[in-house]
């Protein structure tokens, strides 16, 4: 499938099972099929095994009205977008999953900001060549935290090169993904492959054109949602563990 802009065309590929397979074994609670051939969602990003949920990392701005926050939920995704390859160039070997999200709040206020999924390899530069940091390492594993810190500055370069505004956080603070209210799966970073998580996909949407101007014109699509299982279906959804 290919998906035409006006700088170009983004192509769609499908995933291979060997990227399949690496993605199972970096998320924890791995992730399952869901559909008959022919359906729009294929996959289920598992969030929660049983009691268990998966956590992020918000990187949270102040506070605003629903305009402002729907104003910000397109302008972090466009940048998340035009992001990837500043990220890529440090070469890690791990997945990321940065989302934008959208909650609101009491009293009418509603919080636009991102969230990051991460899970570094063992053999990566990412353990091997950095520092641990304890403050989130410790939770997310020796290397999530270069790999976080990597992605907000080239969010932050992107946002100079495009002129589009990056809210200044005001915090950086761990969360349980049901906390996170409305969550985009958007794009995946697993080694130096993009994988593309939306459902549905629309040439109207100004991530393809993010893309394109900075030189992603093929990603993998593996169109997922959140989903839930029970503990002992986790050997099927991870059956490495």
């Amino acid at each position: 499938m290919n998906i035409k802009t006006l700088k170009g065309s983004v192509s769609l590929l499908k995933p291979t099972p060997e990227l399949v397979r690496a993605v199972q074994a970096h998320l924890p609670f791995g992730l399952v099929g869901l559909c008959q051939p022919g359906a729009e969602v294929q996959c289920g990003l598992v969030m929660q095994c049983g009691g268990r949920k998966l956590c992020a990392v918000k990187q949270q701005p102040v506070d605003g009205d629903e305009r402002q926050a729907y104003v910000s939920f397109t302008a972090n995704s466009i940048l998340i977008a035009h992001s990837l390859p500043g990220y890529l160039a440090h070469g890690f070997s791990g997945l990321l999953l940065p989302c934008a999200y959208l909650r609101q709040k009491e009293g009418g206020r509603f919080e636009s900001g991102i969230a990051y999924f991460g899970y570094p390899s063992l053999r990566g530069r990412e353990s091997r060549e950095y520092p641990y940091e304890p403050a989130w390492d410790r939770q997310f594993g020796h290397g999530f935290t270069i790999m976080m810190i990597s992605f907000i500055k080239a969010l932050q370069t992107s946002s100079k090169e495009t002129g589009i505004t990056l809210s200044p956080a005001i915090g950086l603070d761990v969360r349980l993904w049901t906390q996170l209210g409305s969550l985009a799966l958007g794009f995946m970073v697993i080694g130096r492959h993009v994988v593309c998580l939306k459902t549905p996909v629309s040439e109207r949407d100004p991530t393809w054109t993010a893309l394109q101007r900075v030189g992603i014109t093929e990603v993998y699509h593996l169109p997922s949602v959140p989903t839930t299982i029970a503990e002992d279906e986790l050997t099927i959804a991870k059956p490495a563990s």
